[in-house]
């Protein structure tokens, strides 16, 4: 890394360690200044659906009583009141930038950007980007999609501010394509990578074709990576001393300007950024907060920014950190467990591509995929030499429900050029 490199632990000590009881006391008064604006611009969607439930503008109830919205609930706005809906507090003719998201697990989803909320998306990535330990002075290669994406709306301005040098290469969209990738990494010399799993296994294939070792040229990088196993200790020191990285986990939501979040070096969860942000971790059916290490889905409201988004329930699958971290950051952590979406259930029990892929780390994690739906067995397919006999004993006394292995070679799984999904339709 670079050798300028400062000490302090958060960028903004004044926005990421504000006091417990005034972080509270800050959320409750914007909060209320949320509410008011459904009934003061006013956002339509929002205020009949307050009004349906029995509230009114002048007092807002406690969060838990709040009617959540899902991404489907915006979606069915826009198919009766095409083409944006009732719900947005940023149209078209406020929108300095916009964004359109992959729709990983739906449809693609489109975002405008008001001239402030892109401001405030600024400082949110500056407390991101040092918390992962870039500084000036580092290069920094990503292999995240650009255009229309929504990490290509700030268009790099934080990463030029701090006086990092931005290698941004997009999604390795074939083999050749990775190797181009790798090979510019090699010439120039980087100090961190931000990729995710499955674009790191087509990095390491395509390096090798060109007679090129990826541990060589990521020795002593920084690795900003999203996958959600490398949250636990077992998987992510699998992968640093496999590579010789430091890893940092990265996931947030598209749709929410700024909301990016990323672990420390202590690793105690995904810190959410400083300010404007209330994170629920809540039951799926009730809407209600869960207890800390209790999985929950992820619900969020914001505050201070042109963006509306209150009790707006992002369907990820969640469990909240509890205690301090010795980082200093104060406000909310989460573990990411995965995609409400990608769950089956099998005997009753609800399970995530995750579940599995913990199970089977201390196998050496071969890649698999799992069926949805629910049933009474659980069905997986392995890649593997043999007949898979030891994974499957070792899903089933972890998850602790019957386990059915289908064995498949090594390399049959196709490797997503982005974000992978483990699980298939039954």
């Amino acid at each position: 890394m670079a050798s300028t490199l400062d000490d302090r632990e958060l960028w903004d000590p004044t926005a990421q360690a504000v006091p417990r009881d005034e972080l509270h006391r800050i959320a409750e008064a914007g909060l209320r200044a949320e509410w008011k604006r459904v009934w003061d611009i006013p956002i339509l969607f929002y205020r009949d659906r307050f009004d349906a439930a029995g509230f009114g503008p002048d007092e807002m109830p406690p969060l838990d009583e709040i009617p959540r919205t899902t991404k489907d609930d915006l979606r069915r706005n826009e198919a009766e009141l095409p083409p944006f809906g009732s719900h947005r507090s940023v149209g078209i003719d406020q929108a300095a930038r916009i964004g359109v998201t992959t729709g990983t697990t739906g449809k693609p989803w489109m975002i405008f950007y008001s001239r402030a909320d892109i401001d405030r998306m600024i400082e949110m990535q500056f407390q991101h980007t040092w918390r992962t330990e870039l500084r000036e002075g580092d290069r920094f290669a990503h292999s995240w999609p650009g255009g229309l994406y929504p990490s290509a709306v700030l268009g790099g301005r934080h990463l030029l501010q701090l006086g990092i040098l931005e290698i941004p290469c997009g999604p390795p969209f074939s083999e050749a394509q990775a190797a181009e990738h790798v090979a510019l990494w090699n010439l120039l010399g980087i100090d961190a990578l931000m990729t995710t799993a499955s674009q790191l296994q087509i990095y390491d294939r395509a390096a090798t074709s060109i007679g090129l070792d990826l541990a060589e040229i990521l020795d002593g990088c920084v690795l900003v990576f999203v996958e959600a196993s490398c949250q636990f200790e077992g998987p992510r020191r699998r992968v640093e001393e496999a590579y010789g990285v430091r890893i940092h986990n990265l996931s947030g939501a598209a749709e929410i300007p700024g909301f990016v979040t990323s672990d420390c070096r202590y690793h105690t969860g995904l810190h959410a950024p400083g300010g404007n942000y209330r994170v629920q971790v809540c039951d799926p059916l009730t809407g209600r907060e869960v207890a800390d290490g209790q999985r929950g889905s992820l619900v969020m409201s914001i505050w201070g920014m042109d963006a509306f988004y209150l009790r707006y329930d992002l369907e990820d699958i969640v469990v909240a950190s509890s205690g301090d971290c010795p980082c200093g950051q104060t406000g909310p952590r989460y573990t990411l467990i995965g995609r409400g979406a990608d769950q089956a259930t099998v005997a009753g029990k609800m399970i995530l591509p995750l579940d599995v892929q913990l199970a089977l780390d201390p196998l050496g994690g071969p890649e698999f995929v799992l069926s949805a739906g629910a049933h009474d067995t659980l069905r997986l397919r392995v890649e593997t030499e043999g007949a898979g006999d030891e994974y499957r004993d070792a899903v089933s006394h972890a998850l602790g429900v019957a386990v059915e292995v289908e064995p498949i070679a090594p390399g049959t799984l196709p490797r997503s050029t982005f974000k992978p999904r483990r699980i298939v339709a039954s």
